[in-house]
């Protein structure tokens, strides 16, 4: 294997580039003092830099060539072969985005994100707007390089986060799904809760948080854990997948999204070893890891039996002193709300519809910057019912646009529908749902995702891993029918 530990010898300069900014990225949302995010800032394009140029040179190129061209190639598993082809096509849009764009892009990304923790603070959107401006025009030009003879820009960059995924793929997805939820919302019987409100210090809420990820299965020796704005998970490598959570007043939206991102670490410290000795190893397959995160947090999180085995011990770490079935009835509360990331997993639904059918606006031309916070808050009032009074529960309560991500939102829910689908397949394979996590056996259920989905990354796209653990095309039905069950009774 002569010339693949060639490759992964290169591979592996290529990933100390991309560690150290990662490392970087996560000094500036977590420890760094604000006044070093300036040069923060241009360092950490410098070396996301360094790492464009070593990924775009002849040298890489003529390394993968020799491994796809050998029979050492041969030999490899079919999950390697596919990683390996993806890492050529990507050179080939790679090489033709010019490196002084790049770092241009780079930084303005960084210093967007900054400016969206900033403007959300203070709830202006003003503040943003022009670095939104920016951000979206730079975008289309970093796609126009990448693919050079598309006509649609917005399917490009869906492309880039799920594999074949196009626009009207999802049209007809969420069209339909639509029409079955927004009737299910409107009939919603909603029951007022006095919701408990706790203060939590930032050691309580991370100890809860490493509580309830050891107990789903992610292992805390392999993980970091900190407090920012906006709840994400990014892996530096194999052995580092750090986790963030937001400081927010209510303890039930910090246990789903601690669970949330606990589905996305226990991926990505799943991955078999034959994929995760390319130390640049990326899953690139966002509606299958995001479907693992919503089925942690709703399809096994939210129900009573999760809780049930590890309440006793819980509740002294949540200070609460309500029954678990009070507990549970807070978790599962549905209610339209302002905010995606608390919102229940029915209304979610609409929170992605809403940011999908705006982003493809933006992109065909229809809408402009300057329209975005009376789109949003219209279309709020259209599909949820409630009035967005201001800019932080609005148009500014994502960060994800900050960094140029247009294209990932319909990953969430795209991964819903798939959960909706691995219920049976789940249920046939491990054993009825209600009863395993019941007896405290919600491993075993982590264990199948891990031998079934995780150990493979992103070798194998959401459609070919629906038709092989559920021998069907993918479909809202499942997911349509789990709503209806739980909430129309």
């Amino acid at each position: 294997m002569e010339k693949l530990n060639k490759l992964l010898k290169y591979l592996q300069t290529i990933a100390d580039a991309s560690y150290i900014a990662t490392l970087m990225h996560w000094e500036m949302d977590i420890t760094a003092p604000k006044k070093s995010i300036d040069y923060l800032i241009d360092v950490k394009t410098k070396v996301e830099l360094k790492a464009f140029e070593l990924s775009t040179s002849k040298e890489y190129k003529q390394l993968l060539d020799d491994v796809i061209n050998s029979d050492e190639y041969k030999k490899l598993t079919i999950e390697e072969q596919r990683y390996l082809k993806e890492l050529s096509e990507d050179y080939e849009k790679d090489e033709r985005v010019p490196s002084d764009f790049f770092e241009e892009y780079s930084s303005l990304c960084s210093k967007s994100n900054a400016a969206w923790v900033e403007a959300k603070e203070k709830q202006d959107y003003q503040i943003f707007k022009p670095y939104l401006e920016k951000i979206i025009e730079m975008t289309k030009q970093y796609y126009s390089y990448r693919y050079p003879n598309t006509d649609n820009l917005y399917d490009c960059m869906l492309n880039e986060y799920e594999d074949g995924m196009t626009s009207d793929k999802i049209d007809k997805l969420f069209d339909e799904l639509k029409r079955e939820i927004i009737p299910i919302v409107k009939n919603l019987k909603v029951t007022k809760i006095g919701e408990p409100r706790n203060k939590y210090t930032k050691e309580e809420l991370l100890d809860i948080a490493s509580y309830l990820l050891n107990y789903i299965g992610f292992d805390n020796e392999r993980g970091a854990l900190g407090i920012y704005p906006h709840g994400y998970t990014c892996k530096l490598n194999n052995n580092d997948i750090r986790i963030t959570f937001s400081n927010n007043k209510s303890i039930f939206d910090h246990a789903c999204t601690v669970i949330h991102e606990g589905g996305h670490g226990i991926f990505e410290q799943s991955i078999g070893e034959n994929l995760s000795k390319y130390p640049v190893y990326d899953i690139g397959k966002y509606a299958l890891h995001e479907s693992q995160s919503r089925f942690f947090e709703n399809i096994l999180g939210r129900n009573i039996n999760f809780w049930i085995p590890i309440y006793d011990e819980l509740k002294e770490k949540l200070k609460l002193e309500i029954p678990v079935e009070d507990f549970v009835s807070y978790l599962n509360k549905p209610e339209p709300s302002f905010i995606r990331t608390q919102a229940d997993e029915l209304t979610y639904c609409l929170h992605i519809i809403l940011r999908y059918e705006i982003e493809k606006d933006l992109f065909s031309g229809k809408i402009t910057t300057e329209e975005l916070p009376t789109i949003w808050n219209q279309k709020m009032q259209e599909y949820l019912g409630i009035e967005v009074t201001n800019d932080a529960d609005g148009i500014l309560q994502d960060v994800h646009w900050s960094q140029g991500s247009f294209g990932y939102f319909p990953s969430y829910l795209i991964g819903s529908i798939l959960d909706g689908m691995l219920i049976d397949a789940v249920e046939q394979n491990v054993g009825n749902i209600d009863e395993l996590l019941k007896n405290g056996r919600i491993k075993e259920i982590t264990k199948y995702l891990q031998d079934n989905i995780h150990k493979n990354g992103g070798a194998y796209t959401i459609d070919e891993i629906t038709k092989k653990l559920c021998n069907k095309e993918l479909s809202v039905q499942p997911l349509v029918n789990y709503f209806k069950n739980k909430y129309s009774k």
